[in-house]
């Protein structure tokens, strides 16, 4: 599209962005890639735009007074081409300012549309590149201005911000999607999910869909019903998406050992790189039967999966894996794929024991099993086998993929939600339009809130605790706690301590942690003879990414002998730097503090100009300002401030006061 006319949509869209203060998708950084991809053709801009907006006059008719009924034709086809467009400009803008995503989302977004030829400086959006701006016909303006509010979005960051880069690849990102029950929805509904889908594409992921319909008493009519789907979304696709879509029913085959696998590889791989939304029918030819059956939509996503992830191989007799896994190298070079996202009506994976019910965030590798025993035992109606059902696909397709991809589980509803389907809709005076769940998490690969922030936090911003029925799901990482609070409850008066010497706990990893999460190093001798008496316990996020050490604390005056008194303390808490602010490492070891090892509270402090301040706020029940020092002090504990005569406040604000630090670096920090 021209200069001219994208600044007219922009214009346009003044109205909403008044009515979305506060919104924002750091658009210094996405806006070096929106302008590196026109959203018409060459062709179609010059039939769109020669007559509306040419400087020149307009050409004058052979016929004197009398109408060319072609060019009125062209006129008025063009007219509405621009129009169509124009709707679509405003969808997709509205859709990226409701998604809110920070300066440091949209860093970490353009990070994974990076090209190798080129390095660029974080703090400078790409936008700057001259082959970019040779290639960009779109003037957006200060459409995508920042707001304070979404700047100072908190995460968890021990270290200011440092200049970093970034780098670009021609990789075609994908996102495989499941969309259920197509023959039954609305039509504004499939609308609006269509327009989603085209979003996705636009930002630089393009989605390949497979269809899902209950199953059928007959093959036949079940056949019928997928085609129908496939159909239906096809139609809705070429009405909101320039390259349109492409109906795949014959991409399946049985293999030898009975699970589909794509036929020819190209029939898939074509039109994504043509930026065409293939949409997958799980249908395949037997050859035992020779004729052509349906098969389960979970089966037929693992199979596109498969061989997009390049691992659709079948070893030859004497061949080795890793020759086999090296004939999948090449596509995993020209694709990758990043998201498994499934759209079905029952919803976000719900949990009969958080405050919400629902879980917001899910580490496959820490609670797969339970969440699974959890819902085949439920007796909740809310909970159905399709959860469970969509809980193990997310599982066996994560497990094929890189740990930076990523599941997400969302309804039909929240998947339609774009700016048409909201102006079309009556809505409360002062109601916010609720964010995306599928442009939200491809710009920050992030679940709408912290699973990490307590009840209390969501029952006081009701809109938070029910802006989402989306689940957003990592493979995630392992979790250890030492000891095991299943066997051992974590009591002051449990002996023996545990020791940070003891063989189970990799002291240099766990040092090398420490020292890359501060930015300082810690004095190991000083700091075990403090600590190694009275470890409460210890947590290690994955392969040491991340991690927290709690001791027993005794406040002065407190008697030796006197238990009862010992005060639960978060002594170090500490995130790998290239794992904070993403990855949910913080809001696994956090969870696991709070809700596992320490239910009734623990207390902890930090530096007054400490930038992770923001992030314990969100996440505490209450905090203080220690008078005459640098510190402040954080407690998780419930009704902290409600026992009159208690000792507790007291003696957690002694603790915070008296502990001494020990570092080796020579800093001279005010305390």
């Amino acid at each position: 599209m021209t200069q001219m006319t994208l600044s007219r949509s922009a214009a346009s869209l003044k109205s909403v962005r008044s009515q979305d203060q506060g919104r924002n998708v750091a658009a210094d950084a996405l806006r070096a890639y929106l302008n590196s991809r026109p959203t018409l053709s060459a062709s179609a801009c010059r039939s769109c735009h020669r007559r509306f907006y040419s400087a020149q006059p307009a050409p004058q008719s052979d016929h004197d007074g009398t109408p060319n009924v072609q060019n009125l034709q062209d006129e008025q086809s063009g007219y509405a081409q621009w129009k169509k467009q124009r709707l679509a400009n405003k969808e997709f803008f509205t859709s990226l300012l409701s998604s809110a995503a920070t300066k440091r989302d949209a860093k970490a977004y353009i990070s994974r549309l990076k090209s190798p030829s080129k390095k660029i400086s974080a703090a400078q959006p790409a936008a700057t590149s001259t082959s970019m701006k040779a290639q960009s016909s779109v003037n957006v303006g200060n459409l995508f201005s920042r707001s304070r509010a979404a700047e100072q979005s908190p995460v968890f960051t021990q270290f200011k911000d440092e200049e970093q880069t970034v780098e670009e690849v021609e990789t075609l990102s994908v996102a495989v999607v499941k969309i259920n029950n197509v023959s039954t929805m609305a039509e504004n509904i499939l609308s609006g999910v269509a327009q989603t889908l085209a979003s996705l594409s636009r930002l630089g992921m393009v989605p390949a869909v497979v269809v899902e319909e209950p199953d059928q008493a007959d093959d036949n009519h079940r056949r019928e019903l997928l085609t129908h789907s496939a159909d239906r979304l096809v139609n809705a696709l070429d009405q909101v998406s320039e390259s349109g879509a492409r109906k795949l029913d014959n991409c399946f085959r049985l293999g030898p050992d009975g699970r589909p696998e794509i036929f020819l590889q190209k029939l898939v791989t074509r039109p994504l790189h043509k930026g065409r939304i293939p949409v997958v029918v799980p249908l395949t030819f037997s050859d035992q039967d020779q004729r052509v059956v349906s098969i389960a939509a979970n089966d037929a996503l693992l199979a596109l999966t498969r061989e997009l992830a390049g691992l659709s191989f079948n070893p030859t007799t004497g061949g080795s894996l890793r020759e086999a896994e090296e004939k999948g190298l090449p596509l995993r070079k020209q694709i990758s794929l990043d998201r498994i996202i499934v759209v079905d009506e029952t919803g976000c994976i719900p949990s009969t024991k958080s405050h919400d019910q629902k879980h917001v965030f899910v580490n496959l590798e820490q609670e797969y099993s339970r969440l699974q025993e959890e819902l085949r035992s439920s007796t909740d109606s809310a909970v159905s086998q399709r959860h469970a059902s969509n809980l193990k696909l997310f599982e066996d397709a994560l497990r094929m993929l890189p740990h930076s991809a990523s599941g997400l589980l969302t309804t039909p509803l929240e998947a339609a939600n774009t700016a048409r389907l909201t102006d079309d809709e009556p809505s409360n005076v002062g109601t916010r339009r609720q964010k995306n769940p599928l442009i939200h998490n491809l710009l920050t690969d992030k679940p709408a809130y912290s699973s990490s922030l307590p009840a209390g936090r969501l029952t006081q911003d009701s809109a938070m605790a029910s802006a989402t029925t989306s689940t957003f799901v990592k493979r995630g990482m392992p979790l250890t706690m030492l000891p095991n609070p299943d066997a051992h409850v974590w009591t002051a008066a449990s002996t023996p301590r545990l020791k940070l010497t003891d063989g189970r706990i990799d002291l240099d990893r766990l040092v090398y942690l420490i020292d890359d999460s501060f930015n300082r190093k810690l004095d190991v001798e000083a700091y075990l003879k403090r600590v190694n008496d009275r470890i409460a316990g210890v947590i290690i996020a994955g392969d040491y990414e991340g991690g927290a050490i709690l001791t027993w604390e005794k406040p002065p005056g407190a008697s030796d002998d006197d238990t009862s008194r010992l005060v639960p303390y978060l002594d170090k808490f500490a995130v790998l730097k290239k794992s904070q602010g993403a990855g949910g490492v913080a809001d696994i070891v956090f969870n696991a503090m709070v809700r596992t090892c320490f239910p009734n509270g623990v207390c902890w402090r930090s530096r007054k100009d400490n930038p992770v301040n923001k992030w314990y706020f969100e996440r505490s029940r209450g905090t203080w300002k220690i008078p005459e020092t640098n510190w402040t002090m954080f407690w998780t504990t419930p009704g902290l401030l409600e026992k009159p005569n208690s000792q507790t406040f007291p003696d957690y604000e002694a603790v915070c006061r008296t502990v001494q630090p020990t570092w080796a670096d020579g800093k001279k920090l005010v305390d």
